[in-house]
């Protein structure tokens, strides 16, 4: 009412909105409230106007019922003439408001409208609305400023209106989730939101196939098109965005996108999706309603899919392509499509997508397919589903297809290896490469045996070895694979950070991270992300860690590696445990243990354990602590009392009970422990270890008061990081560490080992800066900032949901992390707080 009230001092105002929207209903409740301090002609177009004779006449006789006499009584041929002379000689106000005027839209009525827009007096306004954009010369008073256009998305209405609707239209109180669901069906779209409270009331489901919905879009819209136009409608509403170049493939003729164009000018429940109308997609509601159409013809429907399929695959869209395939009832089909999208999934790092699809596969068309086969079965070892994994070798191993034509014995080979090393089994792998023929079995799958050897061998502690094959992994797969790179990239950062190589290992992963951090989430994007994340913890950005982890866990979660996702978990724990939210910190190391408890991977459910008996300490509960290092073997320190060839999962477990032993103010039994731990880690060359524990052994020595050894012991540190010292764990795993670090601030020597951009970062550990403050903004993830712009351009959620293509749940999640993140709770002050920082 508001924006008709500003709008109607203007010479045009347009209400185009679908049928249903309450325009009719708007423009009377207004016109009701207004015309006793204007002067206001209405006019309803009930059906098509024949000329713009008939149109004139229909104006003269709604300008004089409102008290407005032309000059003396005409023909019909005369009223065009008479109707422009009124107008124009009009010395005071007057607002002619039409409704319906998508009846007027054949080219005489629309030059004459323009054409009394164009010469009535200043005191003339204009009001149409209808179920289109009518053909008139709109850019000439858009350019003058003198049109508002109001359409569908002003006229929905919001979680409050609906809100306020069901407490008129349902007996029982409409829950928030349930309005909130039925904005999303809906829109916000007038007719849909009644008819849904009102089923609502009848505790029915509601859809576009919904009887009541679909006859009335049956009625209102289907019927008033033409054959042609009717059939294009139900054509193509078998997908979901369409383009011309799609709908021209599924109608078998061209011209779509002029259809396209007009549909959405004519407010025909169709939206652009950019800016240039080249994607446009069905409102829900009359998308289920064509698709209850076209499911009356099953053949026609499995038709138009495999169409779609095809099309698709052709644009090398192998999801869409695959979602169409398994509908049109042609399974020989489905299997040929999913082996070349299987190929291309698993170079590009989309894991999940391979092993989500293959699943709907008949076995035997996976066995009857062996490249497929091998591609299905690398996912799932890679998604550590190993049981599956091994009944598919098994299988292929078993299948007499498996060994006709290609090389799939070296194929089954390998990939018996890389279980191995993905299970932890690196015994059984050897060091060296098995000779083969260089044409047997692909490059992808060699540059992976690579990979995985490699981090077997990492694992082992052969680090030049292991960074060896890791390189020529990297230098097999970079131009096949940005997954297998990636994975290869990864490989050789770990190594580096192991043998104290810190900044190689940082540029490493930054590089890595800058080739992946715009793409397709997923397994590539996952590993540099981790990476990412892990040295951002260390080098204490941990607003950045924190956003990286929480992208990442759902997506490592629902496929990945171990590695990544124990990585990913026991950071963002950690930073939980930093900010103080130890509960936090403490149900995701509670997940890990759960999901580690049936592996073979001793290594990280060491590295779980000595967290959380870390933890526990921490908030101070020692008797939870050592039931905690009772679960995982930790009973006393006899165990380290001489020293043994390195093994990370002891080494972890001896650095758990050495805090147990110092929380107990058994010093020189932690400290004994403390230095069986060192020298094995040096003598394997573990440097990354070997600096945990000697911050460890730094710290014990400085609360029994051997300060000065406690400085030689940090010294020695500092020498070997080479300017890449201290690091974040060391602050977290030691309480009194930062004291150590202080006192060695005083020493020269000492502070020339430690660049003023590392100390920097950790001023505040160090009583070197102002405490953070009180609503320091976090890092916005690349979503958050893309969520925050379309918030910025005043977008409501369901408006942004359309725009990013991400469902309106989702949004909902990203508001709610930005507000967090922005320390706002409005979106205005969002806003202004963004504004401020410079982030729109």
């Amino acid at each position: 009412m508001a924006r008709l009230d500003a709008a109607s001092k203007l010479r045009l105002v347009l209400v185009a909105a679908p049928a249903g929207s309450g325009k009719t209903t708007l423009l009377t409740q207004w016109f009701r409230n207004r015309r006793q301090r204007r002067t206001v002609a209405w006019l309803t177009l009930d059906g098509p106007v024949p000329s713009p004779q008939a149109l004139a006449t229909r104006l003269l006789a709604s300008v004089a019922a409102a008290g407005v006499q032309p000059p003396s009584a005409t023909g019909a041929d005369g009223a065009v003439q008479t109707l422009q002379t009124l107008l124009a000689q009009r010395s005071g106000d007057l607002l002619i408001m039409i409704d319906d005027v998508q009846h007027a839209q054949d080219a005489p009525c629309l030059a004459l409208l323009d054409t009394l827009l164009a010469s009535c007096a200043p005191g003339v306004h204009w009001v149409l609305s209808g179920r289109c954009m009518p053909g008139l010369n709109l850019p000439t008073w858009r350019l003058r400023d003198q049109l508002e256009v109001l359409d569908g998305g002003d006229l929905a209405f919001d979680i409050g209106q609906v809100t306020q609707l069901g407490r008129k239209l349902v007996p029982e109180p409409l829950s928030r989730e349930h309005a909130e669901r039925l904005l999303e069906i809906t829109q916000g779209w007038t007719a849909g939101v009644k008819l849904g409270l009102l089923v609502h009331g009848d505790h029915g489901d509601f859809d576009g196939g919904h009887v009541d919905i679909a006859a009335y879009l049956q009625r209102e819209v289907l019927n008033e098109q033409d054959a042609a136009l009717q059939e294009f409608l139900v054509s193509t509403s078998v997908v979901e965005v369409m383009t011309a170049e799609l709908c021209d493939a599924l109608l078998g003729r061209d011209g779509s996108q002029a259809v396209l164009e007009k549909l959405e000018r004519s407010q025909l429940f169709v939206t652009a999706q950019d800016s240039h109308g080249l994607a446009f997609r069905y409102h829900p509601l009359f998308l289920g309603f064509l698709r209850s159409r076209l499911a009356a013809d099953p053949a026609r429907q499995r038709a138009l899919h495999a169409r779609a399929s095809h099309w698709h695959a052709a644009q090398l869209r192998f999801a869409e392509a695959l979602t169409h395939a398994f509908q049109s009832g042609e399974p020989a089909w489905c299997a040929e499509l999913m082996e070349r999208a299987a190929a291309r999934w698993q170079q590009s790092g989309d894991i999940a997508e391979v092993v989500r699809w293959c699943e709907r596969l008949p076995p035997q068309q996976l066995l009857a397919r062996p490249a497929l086969g091998v591609t299905f079965t690398t996912c799932l070892v890679l998604c550590r589903r190993f049981d599956e994994a091994r009944a598919m070798l098994r299988h292929l191993a078993a299948d007499p297809a498996t060994h006709e034509g290609a090389p799939f014995g070296f194929h089954l080979r390998t990939l018996q290896q890389i279980l191995q090393a993905m299970l932890g089994e690196h015994a059984a792998l050897g060091v060296e490469m098995p000779a083969a023929d260089e044409s047997d079995g692909d490059a992808q799958l060699r540059g992976l045996q690579l990979v995985n050897r490699a981090y077997a061998l990492f694992c082992a502690h052969r680090f030049d070895a292991a960074w060896r094959l890791a390189m020529r992994a990297r230098e097999i797969l970079q131009p096949i694979t940005p997954y297998g790179e990636g994975y290869a990239s990864s490989v050789l950062a770990m190594v580096e950070r192991a043998k104290g190589d810190f900044g190689s290992a940082a540029r490493r992963v930054e590089t890595l991270w800058a080739g992946t951090r715009n793409g397709p989430r997923n397994a590539a994007w996952a590993n540099a992300a981790t990476a990412l994340a892990v040295l951002r913890y260390e080098t204490n950005r941990l607003a950045e860690a924190r956003a990286l982890c929480e992208e990442l866990l759902p997506l490592v979660e629902a496929g990945g590696t171990y590695e990544t996702l124990v990585a990913a978990a026991r950071t963002l724990a950690r930073v939980h445990a930093a900010e103080r939210e130890p509960e936090a910190a403490m149900r995701l190391l509670d997940y890990l243990h759960g999901v580690l408890g049936g592996s073979h991977e001793r290594r990280f459910a060491a590295q779980v354990g000595f967290d959380k008996v870390r933890l526990w300490l921490a908030q101070g509960e020692p008797v939870r602590a050592r039931d905690c290092a009772a679960e995982f073997g930790i009973a006393d320190a006899t165990e380290w009392q001489a020293m043994r060839p390195y093994d990370e999962a002891w080494e972890r477990r001896g650095m758990a009970q050495a805090a147990l032993l110092s929380h107990a103010q058994r010093h020189d039994e932690a400290r004994g422990v403390l230095q069986v731990l060192r020298g094995s880690a040096e003598a394997a060359g573990h440097v990354l270890r070997l600096h945990a524990i000697e911050a460890a052994l730094a710290s014990n020595l400085w609360e029994t008061g051997a300060r000065d050894e406690a400085l030689q012991c940090l010294h020695t540190s500092l020498l070997r990081a080479r300017g890449h010292a201290p690091s974040r764990s060391w602050f977290d795993d030691n309480p009194r560490f930062h004291e150590v670090l202080v006192a060695a601030l005083q020493v020269p020597t000492m502070r020339r080992l430690m660049p003023e951009h590392v100390l920097r970062v950790f001023g505040a550990a160090l009583g070197r800066s102002e405490p953070r403050p009180a609503h320091a903004v976090d890092a916005l993830t690349a979503r958050e900032l893309e969520v925050l712009a379309l918030l910025a351009q005043g977008l409501s959620n369901q408006q942004i949901s359309a725009r990013a293509q991400i469902s309106m749940t989702t949004v909902k999640w990203h508001v709610k992390n930005i507000f967090a993140k922005l320390g706002v709770g409005t979106r205005v002050g969002a806003l202004v707080r963004a504004r401020a920082l410079r982030l729109v």
